[in-house]
């Protein structure tokens, strides 16, 4: 079985050090490793033409370059279907943690957490599962519980407000007036039992 990584993420330090922990304490291989994604995309397509991509990607979210965090996950996804996929990342907020998964992220890891914790997520991904850890998993299914609750058009309002736009700026998203938006944003707090935008940014999102 391929049990090889390939590794995202511009922090050297952090890298070189997954790398060292993977490969000593398992059977699992580096397959290289990039700190922007100009240069994992490069060495991404060279592997597809050897027709040997590795078994698992583990990328950051937050790196300098053209093509970072989701948006990268994104490209991979459509580049190379099968691909399989790890977000690691020092975020892990519910909206976050969503997005990457429906971006085409097959799992989603804290670097907070012990790194045994990205051993168990490579293995159950390299499985076919999609793997988010405890903790985040249980964050995520009440946000998600939260947005069954809302209409369509508060769950396009709460996608803005956790991106951290102002109610402006929302209302010019999607054209709609100012006052109509501050109504939706009180139909969301109402729904979720909160009462202003920090603390519902700081449950659900990545506070700024």
């Amino acid at each position: 079985m391929n049990k090889t990584f390939y590794i995202i993420d511009d922090h050297d330090l952090l890298r070189r050090g997954t790398i060292s922990y993977l490969e000593a304490s398992s059977d699992w291989k580096s397959a290289g490793d990039a700190k922007d994604g100009e240069k994992a995309l490069s060495e991404l397509e060279n592997f597809a033409k050897e027709d040997n991509l590795p078994a698992i990607i583990i990328c950051d979210l937050n790196f300098y370059g053209k093509n970072t965090g989701s948006n990268l996950i994104e490209e991979i996804r459509a580049l190379y279907p099968k691909q399989k996929i790890i977000a690691y990342s020092m975020f892990s907020g519910p909206f976050l943690v969503q997005n990457t998964i429906d971006r085409g992220a097959n799992g989603y890891i804290s670097k907070n957490s012990d790194s045994e914790v990205l051993l168990l997520g490579m293995e159950k991904v390299l499985e076919g599962e999609t793997f988010i850890q405890d903790g985040i998993r249980q964050k995520l299914e009440s946000y998600n519980s939260v947005l069954d609750a809302l209409t369509v058009r508060e769950k396009e309002v709460i996608d803005l407000l956790l991106n951290n736009l102002s109610n402006s700026q929302i209302a010019e998203r999607l054209n709609i007036k100012k006052r109509a938006v501050e109504n939706y944003i009180s139909s969301i707090y109402e729904k979720t039992d909160i009462n202003d935008r920090k603390t519902l940014i700081k449950k659900f999102g990545e506070e700024r």
